[in-house]
């Protein structure tokens, strides 16, 4: 598998609708304050957060796919929301075991333990295989995709395809290592943020990206739709809905709120969580009435 096997071939059209369940101690670490896994963190995580999107969801009968770290279905709270999610009709993709940031740098059995822990983890939990993954940070390259091809998988939905996303993320980490903290994110690999915007074939795997702008590339997740501005929300739910293929990307810290939810002070860094849930309540409500019109959602078969 190589880059010239893209094609593009049978490729999807609808609503590809996400949640990356990334628990609330990967952002203490993602700031650099060196969180490892806690219990109340991933209960706080799946409990309120993510039952917060299934109820989103169920509003306007979308079926999604919740992207779960494996290590954090070990905890009883985690697993019995991620049961409650399938049962709804939702999807539980693999998000790698640890959400190692650097998976690509790891050697070749590190990542595929990695990826082979995740999936197992979902199948002890909700006695369903993943069918789609997403990588750590979005960062991937072909020998991750040949990992996925080699385990059964057709879905690969890791790309971000914005180079502003990246130079942000460039941004962060240099502010980070300035003030000598070490994040846990890596610079990683550029090209994941500069591919197609619509989904491809690479191979027997089916590439399904996150959702950007046309022309400017700008991020469309759930950062950017909670904290835009007023004209460029509007910009963005018109540039969505003009497209054949929507990924739209959330996670699940954007249905929470810093003092409200009473989290760690430490996550101030996280710069949406300082907004009202009911501002993010009433733009995700409003995108998914305008897309719903327009587009089917799905989730990978």
């Amino acid at each position: 598998m190589t880059s010239s096997d893209e094609t593009a071939g049978t490729t999807p059209s609808g609503l590809f609708c996400t949640v990356d369940v990334d628990s609330l101690y990967l952002y203490l670490g993602l700031y650099g304050h060196g969180a490892k896994a806690d219990r109340a963190l991933v209960a706080t995580t799946y409990e309120v957060a993510v039952r917060r999107f299934a109820e989103l969801f169920r509003e306007f009968s979308i079926p999604a796919t919740f992207f779960a770290v494996g290590q954090d279905l070990a905890y009883p709270e985690a697993a019995e929301v991620a049961r409650d999610l399938v049962a709804a009709g939702h999807h539980i993709g693999n998000h790698s075991l640890r959400h190692r940031y650097d998976l690509i740098r790891l050697d070749r059995q590190a990542a595929y333990e990695e990826i082979v822990g995740g999936h197992d983890a979902i199948v002890a939990a909700v006695g369903e295989a993943p069918r789609v993954f997403r990588a750590p940070g979005y960062n991937m390259t072909l020998r991750e995709e040949h990992i996925l091809a080699e385990l059964g998988y057709r879905y690969d939905a890791s790309p971000l395809p914005s180079f502003p996303y990246l130079a942000i993320k460039y941004g962060v980490l240099s502010w980070l290592a300035l003030r000598g903290r070490k994040s846990q994110s890596i610079w990683g690999n550029p090209l994941a943020f500069m591919g197609s915007r619509q989904p491809f074939r690479r191979g027997p795997l089916t590439i399904l990206p996150s959702s950007s702008t046309p022309w400017l590339r700008l991020p469309v997740i759930g950062t950017s739709l909670s904290t835009a501005p007023p004209l460029l929300f509007d910009h963005f739910v018109s540039s969505l809905s003009a497209m054949p293929f929507v990924g739209l990307e959330f996670h699940a810290v954007d249905l929470l709120e810093l003092a409200g939810d009473r989290l760690p002070e430490a996550l101030g860094a996280q710069r949406d969580l300082h907004l009202p849930l009911a501002r993010k309540w009433e733009r995700f409500r409003y995108l998914l009435k305008q897309l719903t019109s327009t587009h089917n959602p799905f989730v990978p078969e």
